[in-house]
């Protein structure tokens, strides 16, 4: 349902999948005076610039996708074009003639 949506209505810039509506999340390093807890912050700061990264390639994949599929369809109504011309083409030089 939500791929049918966005084929049909698109994205608008400012939405964020899993997010909803606003600006992205901007990651920033922080540190910490307590040594114990920077493994668990690097652990959840890595997290979510691979969530990101990951976000990112499955919207290029359904960019993809859609050009995949748009060109799949234009490809049909070509051959089904050539197909018209070559039968007016016929229809026009009339049937073949046996001597």
């Amino acid at each position: 349902m939500q791929k049918m949506c966005d084929q049909v209505l698109g994205r608008r810039p400012g939405y964020s999948k899993g997010l909803g509506w606003g600006s992205k999340l901007k990651v920033r390093k922080t540190r910490s005076a307590s040594s114990s807890s920077m493994p668990c912050l690097q652990s959840t700061e890595r997290e979510i610039q691979l969530q990101a990264k990951l976000d990112e390639a499955l919207e290029w994949i359904e960019h993809i996708e859609e050009h995949t599929r748009n060109h799949q369809a234009l490809a049909s109504e070509v051959e089904q074009m050539r197909k018209l011309i070559q039968d007016m083409t016929w229809a026009q030089q009339g049937p073949p003639h046996d001597p």
